[in-house]
């Protein structure tokens, strides 16, 4: 479900924007979504690849 949000939110916005203070924190909101990705991965003993 998270991973469909995001993907949903990064489809509707752009990321690399003259902001600085916008895209950082986009590319923080991606960070922080990975990492809850991995966290809940390693809960159940999945790794998590570095690349697709």
């Amino acid at each position: 479900e998270l991973a469909n949000d995001l993907h949903t939110y990064y489809n509707a916005h752009q990321f690399l924007v003259p902001d600085a203070n916008l895209r950082d924190a986009r590319i923080k909101l991606i960070l922080a979504v990975r990492q809850v990705v991995r966290n809940g991965l390693a809960l159940v003993g999945v790794s998590a690849p570095e690349a697709m």
